[in-house]
């Protein structure tokens, strides 16, 4: 019998230098022998109506570059967390201690804001990559008519490179054959708030290899009613062939999500808060030819209080196939969470576990996987935080993956100076073979 099993050791420190009026990254990964920099020039904030901004480095670019490059809907669920509506501009981040980016870019922005004026903000930012060949060009103007009533509009915008599509046939019912080039992409939103309403709309539009200009549509609303809480978002795209701005290819598709959630007081002496909610995300092919349809679900509750957390929730995918005359459902997974933590002076620990069931072949055969996870974190200066987690696999009641992964991480804040390092080990063991 052979044992196959696998360590993974790494091991990353980050430095960090914040001043008034610029800060300064910079982190190195030992294992991967690479080097991360990164630093920022911002206007102090005693000039906070006009703030301006630079970035230069191994950047990670997202905001309204992120949404341009991926304008669907997210199919991860969560019964506890609702998604922000609001307008988004492009964003850069500085590299963190395990984000790794390969290339140098840059990024400006200047902006201006008074709460008081009817053109509260104002904002506009480019985001230059040189191996990208355009720089992407955002900008943003919110409006405040009255006192609860604000308007903003955004919009992302830029010339983008696609590789040749080299599939083998001129055809098929999904892939079309293009040659390399460029394409303009634009990303335009519209957002209204109102006392116990927001509501946020853009319309991805993206110019086809094929001469056609295509666009996607995607709405997202949240309502508000006392202890209620309640987010609905559709997303539409009726077009075969349109690809992103980072080469992504689109199915035609309409999806929904649906997210409710209820928070009660219920503590008479500290407060105590009861959280339920409930998600569900489908998504609908449109082509005839496309015949299988998703749908997820997940639900569940949570204690929180100042002194610990407590949460309890369930996740379930289901695949619908309308070939038939009468539409099948198949159950795909279900996962069982458990999580619970504390919050004292000089430590955090919390623990969580989970359970995921996955049937395959027709219900012939389960899939089970099993994870326990610890957790503290000190709170003193230096701060350090420990993580580790063991995860069990087995098919057919026979253990076929052990996996543990543990890590520390600790940081150390002085008046200018932020020092953080990071060790993780990772064992995996791929049960037992024979000869």
């Amino acid at each position: 019998m052979e044992n196959l099993a696998t360590q993974e050791f790494s091991a990353a420190v980050q430095e960090k230098l914040l001043l008034t009026f610029a800060e300064v990254r910079s982190s190195q990964d030992f294992e991967k022998k690479e080097i991360n920099w990164g630093a920022a020039l911002f206007t102090p904030k005693k000039w906070k109506s006009f703030p301006c901004l630079f970035k230069a480095g191994k950047l990670t670019p997202g905001g309204g570059l992120s949404k341009l490059n991926n304008p669907t809907l997210s199919s991860t669920l969560s019964p506890f967390s609702l998604a922000r509506t609001e307008v988004s501009t492009i964003t850069a981040g500085l590299p963190g201690i395990s984000t790794y980016n390969k290339t140098e870019s840059f990024f400006a922005e200047l902006g201006y804001i008074n709460r008081k004026k009817v053109f509260s903000q104002s904002k506009v930012n480019c985001f230059f990559c040189p191996e990208k060949e355009f720089p992407v060009f955002s900008a943003m103007q919110s409006v405040r008519l009255w006192k609860n009533l604000v308007i903003s509009a955004a919009a992302t915008a830029g010339y983008f490179s696609y590789e040749e599509n080299t599939f083998n046939s001129w055809f098929t019912t999904s892939d079309f054959y293009y040659h390399q080039g460029k394409h303009f992409c634009l990303l335009p939103q519209l957002y209204l708030s109102l006392p116990h309403f927001e509501s946020l709309f853009s319309a991805a539009t993206y110019e086809s290899p094929f001469g056609k200009v295509f666009s996607t549509y995607k709405s997202e609303n949240k309502i508000t009613a006392g202890r209620y809480t309640l987010n609905l978002s559709f997303f539409y795209n009726e077009n075969q062939g349109l690809i992103t701005s980072n080469e992504t290819s689109l199915k035609p598709q309409l999806q929904t999500k649906l997210g409710i959630q209820t928070k009660y007081a219920v503590g008479k002496k500290r407060p105590v808060f009861l959280k339920t909610g409930l998600s569900t995300y489908t998504a609908a092919n449109l082509l005839q030819s496309d015949n299988e349809h998703k749908f997820k679900a997940a639900a569940g509750a949570k204690l929180q209080s100042p002194l610990y957390s407590f949460g309890l929730s369930a996740l379930a995918n289901f695949t619908i196939d309308t070939q038939q005359r009468q539409p099948k459902t198949d159950f795909d997974s279900a996962s069982f969470l458990f999580s619970n933590s504390w919050y004292f002076k000089k430590i955090s620990p919390g623990i969580s576990a989970s359970l995921t069931l996955s049937p395959e072949n027709h219900y012939q055969n389960l899939t089970s996987s099993e994870k326990l996870g610890l957790s503290a974190a000190f709170c003193k200066n230096p701060k350090i935080s420990v993580n580790t987690s063991f995860t069990f696999t087995q098919k057919d009641g026979v253990s076929t993956k052990q996996t543990n992964t543990s890590s520390l991480t600790a940081t150390w804040r002085l008046k200018w100076l932020c020092l953080m390092g990071r060790i993780s080990l990772k064992i995996e063991d791929n049960g037992r073979r024979e000869n």
